[in-house]
């Protein structure tokens, strides 16, 4: 904003001069800001109110339009402690028996404790020379590894006179006795190669445990002073095991591996094997057992096979897992445990500890394995574990017997829970039962509660439309400008102005039609037709809940409530209502509820140009006229700035024009001095 210096020349308060001047346009752009605020604020107002509303309408009264809020049922039982009941809503009214014959249990299986044992522990390493035996060689998973007579098949391209090529295959076999050592074979393979003039050598690589392939068929290409520069006509050689067996025990795949001729001195022609060649070392010392202890190092065979049958009769299902050299406690633990069962072995204790994973036969379990010993070396037998069965919650209700694998039940309306048997053995030995009687009947409190709370909300709710809609006028209050709030104090601005918001929704159609609407709809009356045929109608007030006094503007209250003092004293015929003529006040009052809901979901259920759905007033329209004040606003503000620009311009040309002439004249009172 740049500085305007005015009244120089004149001495005359500009400022104040255009400020009055342009005091209508201010008027104007103060009083459009104060409409918009003042709409704001009604929408404030409304939106306040349509949050309760709508919690009323998908609250409360949802619950009251619905038949189930008057069906509501409470169970008593003569052994809470055997048996816990539920009664949902069509649970049949009366007296029921049920006896428990067995409850639901889930299989356990605890094994011997292991801590006693101590075993001598191996592991398997690199064969750090090639004198080892053949026989004495495995894998890293301490697997056997099968070299003699296995055969190999190695293949190469050769070019003809003709410039065609031809694949030639030639086969070679690992021969080696049964004391034969790992050099004996590479001794035999080698002359094999050689005896089919394969330029290939086979050697013994002791740092990675494994064979070695040499592509020998490059010659040496040499400079005038006999350096080598590089390698020429060599051959690729394909080394393929005959069988998967071969594969396996050479650590190549079965399709083959390339064993490529020399470029340069980077030994690409130098092919090792994947498959390590261990030796079994076996600890000098015994070892507690562990969960980290192999099952190979307490004396169970290596492809042992455990099975888990889960389940009984025609659904049983098995699973099995077969142990290797490095099968642990705790690994074969974590192997139960994907069986359809759960377990773990128990280190601190020293033993296994496998259960079902639910309650049931369906989910009992039966362990076994393909050595007979095994379990029992794992303390897993039945002679030296512990188990208990799994078995299924067995029940007669009423007479008939129920049988399921978990101990709730849901029969006839009646959700309830088995604890305990209810046979007991008197000490002669006699079984003696007795049944637990379960009595069903309509929750009278429940009902009558979930009825209070309705009319708390519902008169909560009307009273608040009411103080709104019958509000104060404040058309003695205005919209406060800036200058006047700088007049008041804050508690004197804060007290004004919630006076004009008290009164926004005065007299608002609006709140006028939903008030009418959820008046007369309560007010209705409902055709009844009972069991005999006989139909009458029935209203809130037949059942003593009516509207109280005329400024209460139709708020509801219970003849008999004992917290409403005013109608405490009258009969307090709902409660009587609930137990003796149910159906007839479920009819009525759900009736009436879904009238007044259906009522509001017209109101709210779609969207139109002027208001939102799940809206109550006219969300859209407003929020267009708070927009179309902006433009207002800016456009006035703009007239304004024009017309304050023009009188800041006449004055300057007014004091231009003085400041000239008083040059002027002072020129002259110079001249005749």
């Amino acid at each position: 904003m740049s500085m305007r210096m005015t009244g120089l020349v004149s001495g005359l308060d500009t400022e104040t001069i255009i400020s009055q001047l342009i005091s209508g346009h201010k008027t104007k752009v103060d009083t459009a800001q104060q409409d918009k605020k003042k709409l704001q604020w009604k929408k404030e107002a409304w939106s306040s109110l349509n949050t309760k509303l709508m919690n009323f309408y998908t609250g409360a009264l949802s619950k009251f339009k619905s038949t189930s809020t008057y069906k509501t049922k409470k169970v008593d039982t003569t052994n809470s402690s055997k048996i816990t009941v539920k009664a949902s809503n069509s649970a049949v009214n009366g007296q029921h028996s049920i006896s428990v014959k067995q409850v639901a249990k889930g299989a356990y299986l605890t094994g011997k404790d292991l801590r006693g044992n101590a075993y001598k522990t191996t592991s398997y390493v690199a064969a750090d020379k090639a004198d080892v035996k053949v026989s004495d060689l495995v894998d890293s998973k301490g697997n056997s590894i099968d070299l003699n007579g296995k055969s190999f098949d190695i293949s190469y391209v050769v070019t003809r006179g003709d410039g065609t090529e031809e694949t030639v295959t030639k086969t070679i076999t690992a021969e080696v006795g049964a004391d034969g050592t790992l050099q004996s074979l590479i001794d035999n393979m080698n002359q094999s190669l050689q005896d089919e003039g394969i330029d290939m050598e086979v050697s013994y690589n002791a740092s990675m445990g494994a064979l070695q392939f040499v592509n020998n068929t490059a010659e040496e290409e040499k400079d005038g002073e006999g350096t080598v520069t590089g390698y020429k006509n060599g051959i690729d050689y394909t080394l393929k095991a005959a069988d998967e067996a071969s594969a396996k025990a050479l650590g190549i795949s079965q399709e083959g591996v390339k064993v490529s001729k020399q470029l340069t001195d980077k030994g690409e022609n130098i092919l090792t094997m994947q498959n390590a060649y261990n030796v079994k070392k076996v600890s000098d010392t015994e070892a507690a057992v562990t969960g980290s202890t192999k099952l190979t190092d307490m004396g169970i065979a290596n492809g042992t096979t455990f099975t888990m049958k889960v389940g009984k009769g025609a659904d049983a299902k098995d699973y099995t897992f077969t142990i290797d050299q490095n099968t642990t406690l705790n690994s074969l633990a974590a192997e139960f445990s994907k069986m359809g069962v759960t377990a773990s072995y128990d280190e601190k204790q020293g033993r296994f500890f496998v259960n079902s994973t639910d309650t049931g036969e369906k989910y009992d379990f039966e362990l076994s394995a393909s050595d007979a010993g095994a379990l029992a070396t794992l303390g897993l037998d039945k002679a030296s574990a512990t188990k208990v069965d799994a078995t299924d919650a067995i029940v007669v209700y009423n007479g008939a017997t129920f049988q399921q694998s978990t101990n709730d039940f849901s029969l006839n309306g009646l959700n309830f829970t088995v604890n305990d048997v209810t046979e007991t053995e008197d000490a002669n030995g006699k079984i003696k039962d007795e049944p637990i009687k379960i009595t069903v009947s309509n929750d009278t409190d429940a009902i009558y509660n979930a009825v209070k709370d309705f009319l708390k909300e519902y008169n909560a709710l009307v009273k608040e439309m009411n103080t709104l809609y019958n509000a104060d006028s404040a058309k003695d209050y205005k919209m406060l400008s800036d200058d006047d709030k700088e007049k008041m104090s804050d508690d004197e601005v804060e007290e004004w102005e919630d006076k004009i918001k008290d009164s926004l929704l005065r007299r608002d159609d609006t709140i006028s039609s939903l008030l009418s609407t959820m008046r007369s709809t309560l007010n209705k009356s409902v055709s009844y037709t009972d069991s005999q045929g006989v139909t009458k109608r029935y209203s809130l007030s037949s059942f003593g809940i009516v509207t109280g006094r005329w400024n209460e503007y139709g708020q509801l209250h219970i003849e008999g409530d004992a917290d409403d003092a005013d109608y405490a004293d009258m009969d307090n015929k709902l409660r009587a209502a609930i137990e003796e003529n149910p159906d007839a006040l479920m009819a009525t009052l759900s009736q009436l509820g879904s009238d007044l809901y259906s009522s509001f979901q017209q109101r709210v259920i779609k969207s139109t140009d002027y208001k939102s759905s799940m809206s109550f007033f006219e969300d859209k329209k407003m929020d267009k006229d708070i927009s179309s004040y902006d433009d207002k606003i800016k456009q006035l503000q703009e007239k304004m700035n024009k017309a304050e620009d023009k009188y800041y311009k006449q004055f300057g040309r007014m004091e231009a024009a003085m400041a000239e002439i008083q040059a002027n004249s002072s020129s002259l009172s110079g001249f005749f001095g």
